[in-house]
């Protein structure tokens, strides 16, 4: 399984960074790639990306239903008036195209999580 980690200093404090990573509207707008997140219910959502391979770009709607969630971890600890956030992200791929996905994820997924992490500190603090 590819996982990636970030650890970053966040200048906001703790409660305002749970609120953040708690809605998946707002932390799920911070994954690379992402322009929106419909959440439909508990388990499903819609997601609007567009994806970049090489020269290319497409825009692509992704439904996703959570069966079970062991994605990552989010760590996060006070420290005066900013919050130390540790961040890793653990994909794992199902189905007949997983070793290809998990292929590709290993060659990315440490700039996604840098990138992700980049774009969760603008929004908390800017």
């Amino acid at each position: 399984m590819p996982e990636g980690t970030a650890t970053f200093e966040v200048r906001a404090p703790i409660e305002r960074v749970w609120a953040f990573v708690s809605d998946m509207r707002m932390i799920g707008g911070c994954v690379p790639g992402v322009q929106s997140v419909e959440i439909l219910d508990e388990t499903r959502a819609r997601w609007n990306l567009k994806v970049k391979i090489g020269p290319l770009s497409q825009d692509i709607e992704v439904l996703t239903e959570t069966l079970e969630q062991i994605t990552g971890t989010i760590d996060l600890v006070p420290d005066g008036k900013a919050t130390k956030v540790t961040y890793t992200m653990t994909v794992q791929a199902k189905g007949p195209l997983s070793r290809i996905m998990d292929n590709f994820m290993k060659s990315r997924l440490k700039a996604q999580t840098e990138e992700f992490a980049t774009n969760v500190k603008k929004s908390l603090e800017g």
